[in-house]
C-alpha cells in the first residue's frame, strides 16, 4: 500500500483566458519506502501536487493510485476516512490546535475517530519525537521546532503507509531543519514509511533518495541522488 502512482495527472484553473494550468501531464510512481523530494521554482507546481496526492484537491483529469487504490474513485466520505489512515500531512505553518497541549495534538486523529489512544504508543512517538518532557505544553509554550515535531507526531499517529509533507522546515533555522529531517529520515527507515517533500532547500533534496523537478507544471528532471532507500526510477 506504501507505494504511489501518478498517471497523466492535470491540474487547471480557471476558464478560457483565465486558465492556468498548474498540472500538465504529470506521471511517476514513487515505490514502497522510498523517500522523495519534490523540487522547483515558487509556481511551478509543487504544492498543488502535494494536495492532489493527500486527496485534497482532486485533479481535473488524471489518475492517483495508492498500493492498488485508484484515490479519487473514492466518493467524498470515503475520500476523507481515507486521508485520515493512509495519509500523514505535514504542513509549513504547523496547523496545531492551540487549546490543545502536545500530546493532543498528537493524538488527535485518534480521537477524531472515536478511539482511546493507547498509552505505549503515545510514550513511545513522544520519545521518538524528543517531546516527552513537552507532552503537557501548549503550542505557544513551544519553539518552532518543538511545534514542527508535534506536527509530525500527528501525522505519524495513526502509523501511514505515505508521509506528505509541503516545506516542512520552511520557518526553521538550520540546527532546527537538520533535526526535522533525520527525524523524517528515521521514521522512513524504521517504519519503511515512503515519503514526498516539497521543498526549495537544495540541501534538504540532496538527503532524500531521489529528486523530481517541477517547471510550470511539468516534470523536467527526475533522478535519484545515491542516498540509497529507493527503488531505481
Amino acid at each position: 500500500m506504501g507505494s504511489l502512482k501518478i498517471e497523466h495527472i492535470c491540474k487547471t484553473y480557471g476558464k478560457g483566458e483565465n486558465e492556468v494550468k498548474a498540472l500538465d501531464d504529470v506521471s511517476f510512481t514513487v515505490p514502497e519506502g522510498q523517500m522523495t523530494a519534490v523540487v522547483g521554482a515558487s509556481g511551478s507546481g509543487k504544492s498543488t501536487l502535494l494536495h492532489i496526492l493527500g486527496g485534497v484537491d482532486r485533479p481535473t483529469s488524471g489518475k492517483v493510485f495508492f498500493g492498488d487504490q485508484d484515490v479519487y474513485a473514492l466518493n467524498n466520505k470515503d475520500l476523507a476516512v481515507f486521508r485520515r489512515h493512509q495519509v500523514g500531512l505535514i504542513y509549513q505553518f504547523y496547523n496545531l490546535i492551540p487549546v490543545l497541549n502536545a500530546e493532543e495534538n498528537i493524538t488527535l486523529p485518534a480521537v477524531m475517530d472515536g478511539q482511546k489512544p493507547e498509552p505505549e504508543k503515545v510514550n513511545a512517538l513522544l520519545e521518538l519525537l524528543g517531546l516527552t518532557h513537552r507532552r503537557k505544553h501548549l503550542p505557544s509554550q513551544l519553539s518552532g521546532g518543538q511545534q514542527q515535531r508535534v506536527s509530525i507526531g500527528r501525522a505519524l499517529f495513526t502509523a501511514p503507509d505515505v508521509i506528505l509533507a509541503d516545506e516542512p522546515t520552511g520557518n526553521l533555522d538550520s540546527k532546527q531543519t537538520a533535526e526535522i529531517i533525520a527525524l523524517l529520515r528515521k521514521s522512513n527507515l524504521e517504519r519503511k514509511q515512503t515519503m514526498i517533500i516539497i521543498t526549495h532547500d537544495e540541501g534538504i533534496a540532496q538527503q532524500c533518495d531521489r529528486i523530481i523537478t517541477l517547471s510550470d507544471g511539468k516534470i523536467i528532471r527526475d533522478e535519484l541522488t545515491g542516498q540509497g532507500g529507493g527503488a531505481d526510477v
